[in-house]
């Protein structure tokens, strides 16, 4: 006779459907609130930077429409720093 055999196989089984229940209920009340309220904070902070971003680029645009030879003066340095870098 195996040593399994005097195992109730019901009450492991009840045992284990006893825990599913109780992991279900942890996750609907628990886990999937928070995990709610970081995918809402998340969106928000990608909208946040999103606008950012866009008024950064248009004070950007601003700058290069009322400079625009300082601009390119600046750009062309800029390369030219970076060539001399990339060289050494």
């Amino acid at each position: 006779m195996s040593r399994y055999s005097s195992v109730d196989l019901s009450a492991v089984e009840d045992r284990i459907a006893d825990l599913r229940r109780k992991v279900e209920s942890l996750m609907s009340e628990q886990v999937s609130p928070a995990v709610s309220r970081a995918s809402g904070r998340a969106q928000s902070l990608a909208h946040q930077a999103g606008d950012l971003t866009r008024r950064e680029a248009e004070q950007v645009f601003g700058v290069v429409r009322e400079r625009p030879v300082a601009t390119i003066a600046v750009a062309i340095g800029v390369g030219f720093l970076i060539a001399k870098l990339l060289r050494r």
